[in-house]
């Protein structure tokens, strides 16, 4: 049995494999009007650039040098667990829907607005986000110096530092003040920090030039759409991770002797599940990396041809990352190392003040308060997107927040390169890491921004095609304008305001939550969990197919929401965003009460956008649709997703196509009887979590059908339950339908061939005296009608009696009998026969005379026996009813002149 089965498994699988190579590209242009991908790795390198990017990146390996590598383990677990999964969720749901996050709710509309919010959401990221590539730009310009030059980080800016603290030998400059010195006056251009009044807010021209630089970079990959996208994807994503791999063998070798062994000095293993803070971190990272940018992922994976191999393209994607994130740690850990080495220890610093932006100290320097008492990895750490917040312990909250971006860029890197000079390190290595970094930048902003534009032109896919180029140009246009704020003198503190609202992670979780139970607990079949992962694992993939997959199912539908629900939950309680929502001021705060407010108002509308579109969705479709207020509602949350076209359900009937009759249906004469049905195929139990599923929605609807039928009570509406519509009146027997024939025959060209059974007729049920009842004529069902002008034969052919036969043949001479001819006569007929069943009954019981078959129902309580001949009238009693008779001026016949057959074929 188990042979039988498997057999029947890897047939299934086959029938799907050549019934998917049948599809071809046109099929897949139909099925996703904005394309499909030129290349294949071209899906791949986008999907990596979600995960793989400028911020994250340093976010890792800081957070790997304050945790140690117990934070690496906890990451790796919970990769596992949250952050594969998710991602993999909406790259399965981008290829089977071939749809992004706001096209993808056919499936169920009353959800639109998640793909709104998602859309609203990505926006946000990639207008602020943008600004720290621009940043990037600076460091990479100022690497460009000779052998015998410094770097200008290197160097005091004059600005900030009297002369007195420059000394003589250069190379014993103070590299604490230095390098964050450079980075707060000469990239973010804060010239008025020592003063109390800044005065008139300007903007920097050149951090405006850069930030333009980077969006005419973004509008000529995109200008395109795939066609360039799918190309400038290799140069931005594969140069950036090899370059990588070089890099960092190049500056592992620099880890000083001895210190190999403690390449993690902040690893302590007794502390791996104890230390709630770095379970925290990790879990916010793990979302940050896998989950944040699972709209673009989507969108990406839509754009993939038909039998696209997904589980390829996903492996790499998370090998790759795994990978560049681990080297970013291990250089991030070399660089304190060395470091520590040349005397110096690395600290948190925060971007308010010159006295607090110092984020190293030399070792005989006492430590600053809070630093002695309280490691690192115990105190309060908030991963955001461009950059992390560590609070002090005894730090004054109301002017020092704790927050700094990109630590790895503009901290570690370049005062570990300032500290080995450029005989040790050629300046070639400096440029390769922020030509690294501005690449892995770049490659991020268009998997975000692609995301935005083509949600954009999912509003009219079809017209805006045609003015992609358009779109693209607007939307950047826009974008750059809107990110002009940063790039004034006060730009950092609009990206830590925009990072700590938009960059707080745990109102964009609240969207994905509200996704996953849409598709798996509203939606459903045929998007069920393990219709969804087979598009992660090929037809003959047995080995993955059988354990991974029926297990990624189950971690979809019930692990994933738990998990997301508690960490939301989680970062809005730790993470001190409860400050946005409470507006009692007892002490100086660092946010003011509109600032507040603003806030909370960002971080609310996307969440408010779900249901406020789904009370429009619901008005729309309960105002329009079918009259079955239970099949609107379906439409709204459940809709079905089979093609309604009526062509597909409807037979057309011409005078010069040729018909047959089959069964009680008229079918086309080219069309072949369907033959019996195979035997039904083994069908697999449902899931455990599929059954539950079906029962909790049966149990829904039900109540939901009780409660709307309380409040129609309520409203004085009928109590009753709803009456079905009255059925439709029987058909007319065949000898009725043979009267009107003849009725009709002068202005019909019919020609009837007739078989007579022969006259020896017996009656197999014989009753006695007053209460004997007769069978009434049953004319053999078989009868050939064919049109003279024409060839086409309507056949029909149930006769059970082998008698001898003699045909007659029955002509006139007119038009063809067409379709509407016969439904005109079978509308009189079932009047008539109405009429003269009505009659027949009255007869029956006021004059005790047998009651003759004028409908189906008696026609068939009149049927012979089996292996008997119809019973027969006697010779004087009348077929039709002399009503009928005097009506219709016609002859009446008798059980003698109608005892015949009408054959038809």
């Amino acid at each position: 049995m188990n042979i039988m089965s498997d057999q029947c498994q890897i047939c299934e699988r086959q029938r799907d494999v050549d019934r998917n190579e049948d599809r071809g590209e046109d099929e897949d242009e139909d099925a996703n009007p904005l394309g499909k991908w030129p290349h294949a790795l071209s899906p791949a390198l986008a999907c990596l650039s979600c995960t793989l990017g400028l911020f994250n990146i340093s976010r890792f390996s800081i957070l790997s040098i304050q945790f140690g590598a117990n934070f690496i383990v906890q990451f790796l677990i919970l990769s596992l667990i949250l952050g594969i999964p998710l991602l993999t969720l909406h790259v399965c749901l981008g290829q089977r829907l071939a749809a992004g996050s706001v096209n993808m709710w056919k499936i169920s509309p009353v959800f639109q607005g998640v793909g709104i919010a998602l859309l609203i959401a990505q926006a946000f990221i990639g207008i602020y986000s943008v600004v720290g590539i621009s940043w990037m730009f600076v460091y990479f310009r100022d690497s460009f110096i000779t052998k015998q030059d410094k770097y200008r980080w290197a160097e005091p800016f004059s600005l900030y530092r009297d002369d007195k603290s420059i000394q003589n030998n250069s190379n014993l400059h103070k590299l604490y003040e230095t390098v964050p010195d450079y980075f707060s006056g000469v990239v973010l251009q804060r010239h008025h920090l020592n003063e109390s009044d800044p005065g008139v807010i300007t903007l920097k021209f050149q951090l405006a030039f850069n930030l333009a630089v980077v969006w005419m970079i973004v509008f000529v990959s995109l200008s395109k759409g795939l066609k360039s996208y799918g190309k400038v994807v290799y140069v931005f994503t594969l140069v950036p991770v090899f370059g990588t791999l070089v890099l960092c063998t190049k500056l592992l070798g620099l880890t000083p002797p001895g210190s190999i062994h403690q390449l993690f000095p902040a690893t302590v293993w007794t502390e791996f599940f104890i230390n709630g803070k770095s379970w925290l971190a990790a879990s916010i990272e793990v979302f940050l990396t896998w989950g944040l940018f699972g709209a673009a992922a989507m969108q990406i994976a839509a754009h993939n041809k038909h039998k696209h191999l997904l589980q390829r393209d996903t492996s790499l994607v998370i090998v790759l990352t795994i990978a560049v994130l681990l080297l970013a740690a291990f250089l991030a850990n070399t660089c304190v190392q060395v470091l520590r080495h040349h005397g110096y220890i690395y600290i948190p610093s925060s971007f308010e003040k010159i006295s607090l932006y110092m984020f190293m100290r030399p070792v005989s320097q006492p430590a600053p308060s809070g630093y002695s008492s309280t490691p690192e990895r115990f105190m309060a750490h908030t991963s955001f997107i461009v950059g992390e917040r560590v609070t002090r312990p005894g730090a004054d909250f109301s002017i020092e927040s704790g927050y700094q971006v990109l630590r790895l860029s503009t901290e570690l890197v370049p005062a570990t390169l300032a500290l080995l000079g450029t005989e040790q390190v050629s300046p070639f290595w400096a440029i390769l890491f922020y030509f690294i970094l501005i690449l892995f930048g770049i490659a991020q902003q268009l998997a975000i921004w692609h995301c935005v534009i083509t949600g954009i032109m999912a509003i009219n896919t079809k017209m805006m095609k045609l003015w992609e180029t358009t779109v693209t140009f607007f939307s950047c246009a826009c974008a750059y304008i809107l990110g002009l704020p940063m790039a004034t003198e006060l730009g950092i503190h609009v990206v830590y305001y925009l990072d700590y609202t938009i960059g707080g992670t745990w109102w964009i979780i609240i969207l994905y939550l509200v996704q996953v139970g849409a598709v798996f607990a509203v939606r459903g079949r045929p998007h069920s969990g393990e219709a969804v992962v087979a598009e992660l694992f090929p037809p003959t993939g047995r080995c993955l197919r059988h354990w991974a997959g029926p297990l990624l199912s189950f971690t979809w539908n019930v692990i994933l929401p738990v998990i997301l629900m508690v960490l939301s939950i989680t970062i809005f309680k730790n993470a001190g965003f409860r400050e946005l929502y409470s507006y009692r001021r007892t002490v100086k705060e660092y946010w003011t009460i509109w600032a507040k407010q603003l806030g909370a108002t960002i971080q609310l509308i996307p969440i408010l956008t779900i249901p406020a579109v789904a009370i429009i969705q619901t008005c729309r479709y309960l105002n329009n649709g079918p009259p079955d207020i239970f099949d609107r509602i379906q439409l709204l949350y459940r809709p079905s997703l089979e093609s309604d076209d009526p062509r597909d359900t409807q037979t057309h009937i011409a005078n010069n196509i040729n018909t047959s009759i089959h069964g009680n249906a008229i079918v086309h004469a080219t069309a072949e009887i369907p033959f019996e049905d195979p035997p039904p195929k083994y069908t697999p139990p449902p899931s455990y979590t599929t059954a539950t599923g079906a029962r909790i929605a049966k149990m829904l609807r039900q109540s939901f059908r009780r409660s709307v039928r309380r409040i129609v009570n309520v409203l004085g509406e009928s109590s009753t339950p709803r009456q079905r519509p009255a059925l439709q009146p029987p058909p007319p027997d065949y000898a009725t339908v043979l009267v009107e024939m003849n009725q009709n025959r002068q202005t019909q060209d019919v020609t009837i061939h007739i078989t007579e059974t022969g006259n020896e007729n017996t009656n197999s049920n014989i009753r006695n005296n007053d209460t004997e009842r007769h069978r009434p004529n049953t004319i053999d069902r078989t009868m050939t009608i064919s049109a003279i002008e024409n060839s086409d034969v309507v056949g029909r052919s149930h006769s059970i009696l082998e008698t001898p036969h003699r045909s007659c043949l029955i002509s006139s001479s007119s038009s063809n009998l067409t379709a509407v001819d016969v439904a005109n006569l079978l509308r009189s007929s079932i009047r008539r026969g109405t009429t003269r069943t009505q009659h027949s009954l009255h007869r029956s019981f006021c004059h005790d005379e047998p009651t003759v078959a004028a409908s189906v129902e008696n026609l068939v309580e009149a049927a012979a026996p089996i292996g008997e001949e119809s019973l027969v009238l006697p010779k004087d009693v009348s077929l039709v009813s002399n009503e009928q008779v005097n009506n219709n001026s016609d002859d009446k016949k008798t059980a003698e002149e109608m005892d015949y057959t009408v054959s038809v074929i």
